[in-house]
């Protein structure tokens, strides 16, 4: 089974979780529609956002928030 364009960018997106230690997952709706996923992990977060018209969730990546010491 050949996966189409869009797939493969998701798949892709996902993986980059791989080997990364997950935090904290938070789930945010914003409408009817639209909603997103943070992710925490110990090299950033991720942001996912989802909505109901779209094959694929957007994704953003953060950089690590630098704690004060």
């Amino acid at each position: 089974m050949n996966k189409t364009g869009m797939e493969l960018n998701c798949q892709e997106a996902l993986e980059k979780l791989l080997g990364k230690k997950i935090l904290d997952v938070k789930f945010k709706t914003y409408n009817n529609d639209c909603w997103r996923l943070h992710i925490d992990t110990d090299k950033g977060e991720m942001v996912m956002t989802f909505c109901k018209d779209w094959s694929c969730p957007a994704v953003e990546y953060r950089k690590p928030k630098i704690e004060d010491e």
